[in-house]
């Protein structure tokens, strides 16, 4: 039952991964702004400010096909990336064609949009850039910007709650098995048949069963299970937050089901 849960939770959050990048989509935007161009996607948002703006060129300036690192599927291009004609490179793109990609140039990373009008959106940036004269910035605020620091999931309040949950419901399942050590059996079922129910523990044909130790394997396996989602979604949140905070949301959710499995065994 437990593995049954795990597969189907599993699925759900996939479906529900690829639910979010569709809405992601078609929430994509690129917006002028008064103080720049502002890229926003699913709660995202990057502001470009148009004195800081470099140069504008076609997508064939890369020199090479997209490499992205994070979400890189037919169509729809969100992550980061490097190339030795542009240096690093922020996607936001929803084609592959690089004769409809739009580059914005800065001083700290290069922006690869992709417009419906390509030509209209190039002209209407290069009118707010030119508009935008640098003499008319004080020196002091144009000394003072300085890069964006990377996305850390130490900023982030889901990674310490959804954690929290997890460890207080793995917390639970060892208070359980502590409460309910002296009233288990010293023969615990791991596992059974369908026809388990008419026959007696210790016929391995029915029956998978263990010492009153055994149980354990149940919080260490979801301990396992914590660990790995963690350093997983601290490997991939930089480039792809949405399925960092799944990750952990799985670990809540796997805890959950481990407490319910041990309930089941030791009774």
């Amino acid at each position: 039952m437990f593995l049954g849960l795990l597969v189907g939770f599993v699925c759900a959050a996939l479906a529900i991964l690829v639910l979010v990048l569709t809405i992601g989509y078609f929430q994509l935007r690129y917006r002028f702004e008064r103080d720049g161009l502002a890229i926003t996607w699913l709660g995202r948002r990057d502001l470009i400010p148009y004195d800081r703006v470099d140069g504008i060129f076609a997508g064939q300036r890369l020199g090479q096909a997209m490499r992205v690192r994070g979400l890189n599927w037919p169509g729809f291009h969100i992550g980061v990336g490097r190339t030795r004609a542009m240096g690093f490179v922020r996607y936001c793109v929803t084609t592959g064609d690089l004769a409809e990609i739009a580059l914005i140039v800065t001083p700290d990373v290069t922006f690869a949009v992709s417009p419906a009008d390509g030509a209209g959106f190039r002209r209407e940036l290069i009118r707010r850039v030119e508009e935008s004269s640098p003499e008319l910035v004080p020196a002091s605020q144009t000394a003072s910007k300085a890069p964006a620091h990377p996305a850390s999931a130490l900023r982030d309040v889901s990674f310490y709650a959804l954690h929290l949950a997890a460890l207080a419901v793995l917390a639970c399942t060892g208070l359980y098995i502590w409460l309910h050590w002296d009233a288990a059996r010293e023969t615990i079922v791991l596992q059974a048949t369908p026809d388990a129910g008419r026959v007696e523990c210790g016929q391995p044909a029915a029956l998978v069963c263990g010492t009153q130790a055994d149980i354990f394997r149940l919080p260490g396996m979801g301990t396992a299970i914590l660990i790995a989602n963690l350093g997983i979604g601290l490997a991939v949140y930089a480039r792809e937050r949405t399925a960092a905070r799944l990750l952990w949301a799985t670990s809540v959710v796997v805890q959950v089901l481990i407490l319910i499995a041990t309930a089941r065994v030791l009774h």
